[in-house]
C-alpha cells in the first residue's frame, strides 16, 4: 500500500502556539463544529529577532471569502502608497470597460477619523451631514433662515425677536412689547412706575443698591425698625431723646420696673453709692474664724509646702496639689487611689491592690505569698543579658517528700542544655544534683543523643535482632525483626543481624547471571539489548505509522499527529 502522509491537525478553531509546531511544520485547524467556516493553514517560522512564530497561509477561511462565499473581515485595511492615501476602488462591468468608482483617503489626516452612514435614506435634495463625532445623518439645507421649512417671517421690522410656536411647529418674528420695550440695537427700557414692592423679590435690595439719604422717615413704617435691624454701635448717647434718659438729679429710685427709659452712668453710681452694706467678710475653716476689712485689707490664701500650691490671676484663686506632693503622715484612702506614679519607702495594704499600667520592682527579693497565681502574659523573661555572669536559667521550686528538698528545671550554662534536676544544689544560682525521669505523651527533637542505653521498648526489653521500623498503621516506630524469604537466610544476634542470599535455581529465587549476547548488566541494573538489522532484540512500532508481520516492518502513513 502506498504511504500516507499527513500534517498536525485539530478539529477546532484555535490557531495552534509555538509550542504545538516545529520550525517550518505545517498545522490545520479545521472548525468542524462550524463546517469550517473558519478552518485556516498555519506554518511555524522566526522573525528577525530569532523569536518563533506563527504565520496563517491559507485555508478554507480566505477561499471562502474569495469566492464570495463569507463576508470580508469586520475591519477590512486598503492598502496605501508612499505619497497618496489608500482608496477603494469598484470597477463598472466589465463589458463596458474598466472605469471604476472609487472611495479614497485624504494623503493626509489629522487623526484617525470613522464615519457611520445613516441606517435608512433621506429625502429628495438632502444631503449628508456630520454631527463632528462622524455619524452622518441626512439634511435639508437652504440659503437664508426665512427659507427654513420650519418658519414663518413676516413684516420684518427693528426690535423683532424669533419666539417658537410649539402649536404649529414654527419659529416667528414678534417684537417685544409690554412693559418693557427693546430697540433694533438690543436695548430694553422699562415703563414708568413698573417696578414696585409687589415684583421685587425679598433680599433682592441691599444696602450697596442704595444712594445717601435715598431712604428717609417718611418712607418707614411704624415698628419697622427693630433691635434686628440695627448693627453694632449704631445707636449712642447723642442719637437718644433727653427724655428716654434717667439723669442723678432724676435719681434711679424713682422709676418703676415698667418704666423704658434708662439711667446715666453719674445716675447708677449714685444710686449704689447711697446703698448701706457692710464692708466686712467674715471668713470660717475646719477650723478656726476671721474677717476682712474689704476697705482696707485683703484675702491671703495659703498652701502648704510640699503639698498644696495656690495662685491667683485676676479674679481667679487657682488651688491644687504640687507637682511632687508630700506626704510627711499616713494618707488612708476610702475609695479608690488611681495614680500614675507611687514612691514610698513602704506600701501596705488590707485589701486588694489593682495595678492598671506597669508594676515594675527594683529591690533584691521579691516574694509573693499566694495559693494560686494567674499570669496572662504567654511568655516569661527571667535573667539578664548586660554580661555573661556564668549563672544558670531557669525555675527553682522546693519540696518535700519526706525530706526538704530543691529541684530545678532549666538552662545549665557551662554545657548549655536544658536540664532537670530532682535533687539539687543551688550554689548562687549554679544548679548540680541528679537528673530527674521525664514522661511525655510525645516529644519531638531535631536530633537526639543518648548519653545511656534504650532498655526497653513499649514496656518490654529488646530481644536480639530487633530493630525500630516505621509503622503507617499506627503512624509510630515500631519493634521489628527481619524474616527470612524465598532466596534469603538471616541469623537474628546479640546487637547483629546476618543476611546471606542464595544462589537462584530453576525453582528458588536468588542471585542470577546473564548472558553477555541478550543482556547488559551495569551497576547492578539489567538491560535487554536492543534489536538491530542483523541481531533480534527489543524493538516497538506505532501501529499508525507501522505494519509488522511476521517480524517485518512496513512504513504505512507519516503523522503530524494533532494538537
Amino acid at each position: 500500500m502506498a504511504t500516507v502522509i499527513q500534517i498536525k491537525r485539530s478539529t477546532t478553531a484555535t490557531a495552534p502556539t509555538t509550542s504545538n509546531l516545529a520550525e517550518g511544520e505545517l498545522a490545520y485547524v479545521q472548525d468542524r463544529s462550524a463546517d469550517g467556516a473558519s478552518a485556516k493553514l498555519f506554518i511555524e517560522s522566526v522573525d528577525s529577532s530569532s523569536n518563533p512564530v506563527i504565520h496563517a497561509i491559507g485555508g478554507k477561511y480566505y477561499t471562502d471569502i474569495l469566492d464570495g462565499n463569507s463576508t470580508l473581515p469586520s475591519n477590512l485595511s486598503v492598502g496605501n502608497g508612499d505619497t497618496s492615501g489608500g482608496s477603494l476602488k469598484l470597477l463598472e462591468d466589465s463589458d463596458n470597460g474598466t472605469n471604476f468608482t472609487a472611495l479614497k483617503a485624504a494623503d493626509s489626516l489629522a487623526a484617525s477619523v470613522t464615519f457611520t452612514l445613516p441606517g435608512a435614506d433621506g429625502t429628495s435634495g438632502q444631503v449628508l451631514s456630520t454631527d463632528a463625532s462622524g455619524n452622518l445623518s441626512f439634511i435639508s439645507t437652504t440659503s437664508t433662515i426665512g427659507g427654513a421649512s420650519d418658519t414663518n417671517f413676516t413684516s420684518l421690522a427693528d426690535g423683532h425677536v424669533a419666539i417658537y410656536d410649539n402649536d404649529t411647529s414654527m419659529w416667528l418674528n414678534k417684537a417685544v412689547s409690554g412693559d418693557v420695550t427693546m430697540s433694533d440695537t438690543g436695548v430694553f427700557t422699562l415703563g414708568a412706575d413698573v417696578a414696585d414692592g409687589s415684583n421685587i423679590a425679598d433680599d433682592s435690595i441691599d444696602s450697596e443698591h442704595l444712594v445717601d439719604g435715598g431712604i428717609d422717615t417718611a418712607h418707614l413704617s411704624d415698628d419697622s425698625v427693630t433691635a434686628a435691624k440695627l448693627a453694632s454701635n449704631a445707636v449712642v448717647f447723642a442719637s437718644v431723646d433727653g427724655a428716654a434718659v434717667i439723669t442723678s438729679s432724676e435719681g434711679v429710685s424713682s422709676n418703676s420696673t415698667s418704666d423704658v427709659t434708662f439711667p446715666t452712668t453719674k445716675a447708677v453710681f449714685d444710686y449704689v453709692s447711697a446703698i448701706d452694706v457692710d464692708d466686712a467678710l467674715g471668713l470660717a475653716g475646719d477650723t478656726g474664724t476671721g474677717s476682712i476689712d474689704l476697705d482696707t485689707q485683703s484675702l491671703t490664701v495659703s498652701g502648704t509646702a510640699n503639698e498644696i500650691d495656690t495662685s491667683v490671676s485676676g479674679q481667679t484663686i487657682t488651688v491644687g496639689l504640687v507637682a511632687n506632693p508630700t506626704v510627711s503622715g499616713n494618707l488612708t484612702v476610702s475609695g479608690n487611689l488611681i495614680t500614675d506614679d507611687i514612691t514610698t519607702a513602704t506600701l501596705t495594704t488590707s485589701g486588694n491592690l489593682t495595678v492598671t499600667g506597669d508594676l515594675a520592682v527594683n529591690g533584691t527579693t521579691t516574694t509573693v505569698n499566694s495559693t494560686t497565681v494567674s499570669i496572662a502574659d504567654p511568655v516569661f523573661e527571667i535573667g539578664d543579658d548586660s554580661s555573661d555572669d556564668n549563672l544558670d536559667r531557669g525555675i527553682k521550686f522546693v519540696y518535700n517528700d519526706g525530706t526538704a528538698k530543691v529541684g530545678f528545671f532549666g538552662m545549665d550554662d557551662s554545657s548549655g542544655k536544658f536540664v532537670a534536676l530532682s535533687s539539687a544544689t543551688d550554689t548562687s544560682s549554679v544548679f548540680t544534683g541528679t537528673a530527674m525521669a521525664a514522661s511525655f505523651g510525645a516529644l519531638e527533637v531535631s536530633s537526639l543523643e543518648l548519653s545511656g542505653s534504650i532498655s526497653s521498648y513499649a514496656g518490654a526489653a529488646p530481644t536480639n535482632g530487633q530493630i525500630l521500623i516505621g509503622d503507617t498503621a499506627s503512624g509510630l516506630m515500631d519493634a521489628a525483626t527481619l524474616t527470612a524469604g524465598e532466596g534469603m537466610t538471616i541469623t537474628n544476634g546479640a546487637g547483629a543481624i546476618t543476611l546471606a542470599v542464595e544462589d537462584a535455581t530453576s525453582s528458588n529465587k536468588g542471585i542470577s547471571s546473564f548472558a553477555a549476547t541478550y543482556f547488559t548488566v551495569a551497576s547492578g541494573d539489567v538491560t535487554i539489548n536492543d534489536a538491530t538489522v542483523s541481531a533480534k532484540g527489543i524493538a516497538s512500532f506505532d501501529t499508525a505509522n507501522f505494519t509488522v508481520t511476521s517480524g517485518a516492518v512496513a512504513l504505512t502513513a507519516i503523522d503530524g499527529g494533532s494538537f
